[in-house]
Parts: structure tokens; C-alpha cells; sequence
């Protein structure tokens, strides 16, 4: 009986090295990755194997989410049932974050650092389409997601050099931040401004059913150009101190 246990872990460890060393294209076809096109996420040029690789492009629904992806499997993490990889994209978006799942488990992205084009943010969070430009500066140390959609989030998210595309010339509206939490009604993202032409304060909630409900209190600075007055303007009327509050609710675009 005893030879059973060496011969049993000698053929876990075999099949294991096997399975890192498989080549990742064959691996994700065999995954359901390329069957039908059904899945919402869509991988294409993948090379190398399962333990290392890269891939070309990852899109959402269609919509281009990360290009060149580069990621590098901790063979380590197996021993606890969860498959870990260090991962890296370069491009518009490079972002440097390490990625795990545990077996029947959430996705999780722990220390994501990077930088990434504000129109992609908002094209990964469902809200694609804003006419919107700028560059944000990505720390979040967790980000869970259930499904397709996040479910846990602690962080900042800074936008530099945020513009309102949808005019003749672009209207700078300046330097924002976004400081993530979260509770047992889902995501919370408190929103603040930095330095520029518009100020803003207010918060958006993703809650459990994927629900999201923002709320915004904005009004023209001093330095404000008349074109941006104008375009904060056409939200309504102003309160007692001159804030025009922007509500939107809805459910994130899949």
C-alpha cells in the first residue's frame, strides 16, 4: 500500500508539468474560448504555453479591452487550488497586476498599477460611448469580479487632463480622482476634483444587482472658458451655491 502514495503524487506532478508546458492556444480551444464566439471575452493571437505566454489582443463584447499581454504562471499557488499569474499589457493601456482564481472561485486582480486611456476606463466598466478623453492612473491593490462585472474594489483611480470631446474644440475640465470601497450594497466610488476648470464632488455605486446609480455636483470655476459655462449650464438650474447636480442610474453595457 505504501508505493501508492509515490506513484500517485509522481502522476500528479507528471500531468501537472504537462499541463503548464501545453500550448495556451490549444488549451483556450479546448476551454470554450473559440467555440462559438458565445462568450462576451475573445482572445486572439495567443502564443506560447500555459505556464508563459503572450497574447495580441482581449476584447469585451466586441469592444477592444487590452492589447499586447504578456503573463507568466506561479506553479506554486496550484498546491492551494488556485491558479496565479503575474500579467502585464503594453500599449494605450499597460497595466502591471497579478491575476488568481481559486477552483469554483471569483476572479481577483491584486496591485493593479498602471495607466490606461480614460474612454477604455469607461468602455470596461459598461459605460462605453462618453465623449469623454484624458489619461487615468490606475492603484487598485483588489479588484474582484463576479462574472464579467467587479464586486469588490479598494483603490484610486486618477483621470489627468479629462476633456469633453463632443464640441468644436475640446473643453478641458481638469484633474479628478476616484477613492474605491466597498460595503454590503456593493461598490462605492467617492469622486473629487483636482485642479482645473470645473469642480466636482458626488459618488457612483455599483450595487450587487449591477445596478449603478451616480450622483455629481459640479460648477464652473473662475477660470471656466464661456463654451464649458454654457455646457454646464444646459444641465438645469443651479442650487443656492451654484452646483448643478447630474443623476444617472442604470445597468452597465455587456
Amino acid at each position: 500500500m505504501k508505493w501508492r502514495w509515490p506513484v500517485g503524487l509522481g502522476l500528479c506532478a507528471f500531468f501537472i508539468t504537462l499541463m503548464l508546458h501545453a500550448p495556451a492556444a490549444v488549451m483556450y480551444g479546448w476551454s470554450g474560448g473559440t467555440a462559438d464566439g458565445s462568450s462576451p471575452l475573445r482572445i486572439y493571437g495567443m502564443e506560447g504555453t500555459v505556464s508563459q505566454g503572450r497574447f495580441a489582443a482581449l476584447t469585451l463584447n466586441q469592444r477592444p479591452l487590452l492589447g499586447e499581454t504578456h503573463w507568466h504562471l506561479k506553479p506554486a499557488w496550484l498546491l492551494l487550488l488556485r491558479a496565479t499569474a503575474d500579467v502585464e499589457t503594453r500599449g494605450d493601456t499597460a497595466l502591471h497586476v497579478r491575476v488568481s482564481r481559486a477552483v469554483f472561485g471569483k476572479w481577483q486582480l491584486s496591485d493593479l498599477e498602471g495607466s490606461t486611456p480614460a474612454a477604455a476606463l469607461l468602455g470596461f466598466v459598461g459605460l462605453p460611448g462618453w465623449p469623454l478623453t484624458g489619461q487615468a492612473q490606475l492603484a487598485l491593490p483588489v479588484l474582484q469580479f463576479d462574472g464579467n462585472t467587479p464586486s469588490t474594489a479598494t483603490g484610486t483611480i486618477e483621470v489627468q487632463n479629462l476633456a469633453w470631446t463632443q464640441t468644436r474644440e475640446l473643453l478641458m475640465l481638469g484633474d479628478f480622482t476616484a477613492t474605491f470601497s466597498t460595503d454590503d450594497r456593493g461598490i462605492l466610488a467617492t469622486l473629487a476634483s483636482g485642479p482645473g476648470a470645473l469642480e466636482l464632488s458626488g459618488e457612483a455605486r455599483l450595487d450587487r444587482e449591477q445596478n449603478y446609480d451616480l450622483h455629481l455636483q459640479l460648477r464652473p470655476r473662475p477660470e471656466a472658458t464661456p463654451p464649458l459655462r454654457t455646457l454646464v449650464q444646459s444641465l438645469g438650474q443651479p442650487d443656492l451655491q451654484g452646483w448643478y447636480h447630474l443623476r444617472r442610474q442604470g445597468r452597465p453595457s455587456r
